[in-house]
């Protein structure tokens, strides 16, 4: 039995390690090919962007039934295999109408791994073993980010599509490793899995539903959520086009844009990486007050690097105030889900965080087709500024609870 659980961890590193180094090949690179060979209209590109994150929220379901009654394993590698096949698609074929198709089916692919991989690792070793499996994979997945980074970097220096091209290839050959070596035991098939699944489904909707309409905090974090996920889908779909077409590059050493976008991609990562570590010792996460204020200071600095970016024409500036705003973002989110965490019970914790990832994703469809409609209409910098200023309601609302907070423990302490 150790065994088996020692051959399911080690795969399921390799699987992770894999899986982080092959999408940094992809991402390093693919914003600049599309912003470079397929289309530089704002609204397209986020058009790009929104495909894939609606084909997630419609297939997360349906793909979560099928690892729930047939196998996490064969979940598992269809989804990597489909994430081969769109990536292929996507760096083979400069058209936009196919790279739409590519978007759907990554998305696809994506949410077949969703999930049934944490369920695969979590039958397979256990439920006291999986936490130390999340750390190490974490650990080894961003190894294998930081890795794929300069390897992307250079290959886009000789074409952009070839890293994109590179990638697809591995995600099919990884597929291909796991239907050899993925074992599947933990995992007990039941007919009655369909029904209950589905009805699982409406019910967790309902009582999500009746839970945040008895909470305020929940109905803010809600909204915070959705402005979030607007504001960085049409960030991240247009800072690229805006420097390689309103901002000069330096010429030292002649490098090319992928180089730079690479670079900015490590500081982003060790930013990233030193923000979490600074918060995980200097605030106080079992407090909301400071979780409160902390995600206030975040979103604010956010939001202002954002505006700064979109207005500015000077490259130093744009890049500094860029890898910061990014790593603001990746400060905030675990602090966001633990702020979560703290305002709901133990039996419907699941319910909201997954409500709220789809709150998010609907801020991303919504909202980020309409900033790509601001970029085509107006201007790419009244776009990037919009971004910004969509977060100074939400670090408003942050400062609002601050102060009912205060108001709240005050009242308490009253005789």
């Amino acid at each position: 039995m150790k065994n088996l659980q020692r051959n399911a961890f080690i795969v399921y590193l390799i699987m992770t390690g894999a899986d982080w180094l092959i999408g940094s090949l992809f991402n390093t690179v693919v914003y600049v090919y599309l912003a470079t060979y397929v289309t530089d209209d704002p609204f397209q590109l986020v058009l790009i962007s929104t495909v894939f994150t609606a084909t997630v929220l419609i297939f997360e379901i349906p793909t979560g039934v099928v690892a729930d009654v047939y196998s996490r394993r064969l979940s598992v590698i269809i989804g990597f295999t489909l994430l081969g096949i769109g990536a292929l698609v996507e760096g083979l074929f400069q058209i936009f109408g196919l790279v739409l198709l590519a978007q759907v089916v990554l998305g696809v692919g994506f949410t077949f791994i969703s999930g049934a991989l944490d369920a695969w690792i979590t039958d397979e070793i256990g439920e006291e073993r999986v936490g130390h499996a999340y750390l190490r994979g974490s650990q080894v997945g961003q190894i294998g980010f930081l890795v794929a980074i300069p390897i992307s970097t250079a290959l886009g220096t000789i074409a952009l599509n070839i890293p994109i091209v590179l990638a697809g290839t591995l995600f099919l050959l990884l597929a291909v490793f796991l239907v050899i070596v993925m074992p599947e035991e933990g995992f007990q098939r039941s007919s009655e899995d369909e029904h209950r699944s589905w009805r699982a489904m409406f019910r967790t909707l309902s009582e999500g539903i009746r839970l945040v309409r008895g909470r305020t905090v929940l109905i803010a974090i809600f909204l915070i959520s959705a402005v979030y996920g607007l504001s960085s889908s049409g960030f991240d779909n247009l800072w690229t086009v805006n420097m390689l077409e309103n901002l000069t590059f330096p010429a030292i050493g002649n490098f090319k844009p992928v180089v730079w976008f690479g670079m900015f991609n490590i500081i982003v990562t060790i930013l990233g990486l030193a923000g979490t570590e600074i918060s995980r010792r200097k605030v106080d996460i079992s407090r909301q007050a400071g979780i409160v204020r902390t995600l206030m200071f975040l979103t604010s600095g956010t939001a202002i690097c954002m505006v700064i970016f979109g207005l500015t024409s000077n490259f130093w500036l744009a890049a500094t105030v860029y890898c910061l705003s990014i790593a603001f973002r990746r400060t905030s989110d675990p602090i966001l889900r633990t702020w979560i965490t703290q305002n709901t019970e133990t039996e419907v914790r699941a319910t909201v965080l997954s409500m709220d990832s789809q709150v998010n994703s609907l801020g991303q469809v919504i909202g980020g087709s309409a900033i790509g409609a601001i970029g085509s209409v107006i201007s790419l910098p009244a776009a990037l500024v919009t971004t910004g200023l969509a977060r100074v309601p939400v670090a408003m609302l942050f400062a609002r609870l601050v102060l009912l907070g205060k108001r709240e423990r005050e009242e308490a302490v009253e005789p």
